[in-house]
């Protein structure tokens, strides 16, 4: 009897560490996606350039991953046909406001204030749909604000060429959207929607979008043509999009959204790493304080809500 509970306790430990294991995979990648991003604005990209790539690289894998799996993709009722594009879109609002900060600002800040999104939602819970407000959450919404003031007024935003301004609201934007996304998801139970169908629509669609107003606003889709571009281009689609995806889900099933959304802490973590290795950004006190402050303040509410 001992020996078979023996065995159950190492195969949740070993199920426990490999969600661990996934969870930081899908952070720390997704944080190599203004590293990427970047290299391909140096390289004359525009913003709907790059979105358009990485959203139709990563979909087009998940696709033939998908078919390889035998995984229908067919949306099955216009129940889930105008889920997906409401969802998409507030998605794809997301990527180009925060393509936008990264652009402006620097880029481990922007990822930083786009982390808030746990915090936006807990006030957009409590102030909508009548979630009870616990001392916890609004100690926690206060250090967050503070957070962002550090570094909003710090010296480590600026970047050369960058309109401090835009980034900054941009950042915002794509945090409150990102919480949008997650709420809407909820409250019209789209997160019922089998997760590979609905992940490989939801990147389709974004790169659709990005594709139209490509040609409407510049015309025409860049063609990519050298081979260090390419590679950003796979590592923003592949890497930073498609494994963080992945790995993400995997995470999840073994250790619990809540464990996986406080991991998801080095998401801004490896973007300020590489910001300052890579690009030339700056890290000063003041803004390191602000960081640590958000960071606090998310993992207190993703943690009080598993206690919800």
């Amino acid at each position: 009897m001992s020996s078979i509970h023996e065995l159950h306790e190492r195969k949740r430990k070993r199920i426990k560490l490999n969600g661990i294991f996934y969870a930081s995979v899908s952070s720390a990648s997704f944080g190599f996606s203004p590293l990427f991003s970047l290299g391909l604005l140096a390289a004359g990209l525009s913003d709907f350039d790059v979105l358009s790539y990485r959203w139709l690289i990563a979909g087009i894998v998940l696709m033939i991953y998908a078919l390889c799996k035998k995984k229908s993709l067919r949306l099955n009722s216009f129940d889930e046909v105008w889920k997906v594009v409401l969802l998409s879109a507030l998605r794809a609002i997301t990527s180009v406001t925060l393509l936008i900060g990264y652009a402006n600002i620097s880029s481990g800040i922007a990822s930083t204030i786009n982390f808030m999104y746990p915090v936006i939602v807990t006030i957009c819970m409590m102030l909508f749909f009548g979630e009870k407000r616990s001392l916890a959450d609004i100690a926690a919404i206060g250090v967050s604000i503070f957070g962002v003031y550090l570094l909003a007024s710090g010296d480590s935003i600026i970047v050369e060429g960058g309109n401090t301004r835009l980034g900054l609201i941009c950042s915002l934007i794509s945090a409150f959207s990102f919480a949008a996304y997650y709420i809407v998801m909820k409250q019209v139970r789209a997160d019922k929607i089998e997760v590979v169908k609905f992940t490989t629509w939801i990147m389709m669609l974004s790169a659709f979008y990005f594709i139209v107003c490509a040609f409407i606003f510049e015309g025409r889709i860049t063609l990519v043509k050298d081979f260090g571009s390419w590679l950003n281009i796979l590592g923003l689609g592949l890497w930073a999009t498609m494994v963080s995806n992945i790995t993400g889900v995997k995470a999840i099933r073994r250790i619990g959204p809540t464990h996986t959304s406080i991991l998801g802490a080095l998401q801004p973590v490896t973007a300020v790493i590489l910001g300052v290795l890579f690009l030339g950004e700056h890290l000063y006190l003041r803004s390191c304080i602000g960081i640590t402050l958000i960071l606090m303040a998310v993992s207190v509410v993703v943690m009080h809500q598993k206690k919800r």
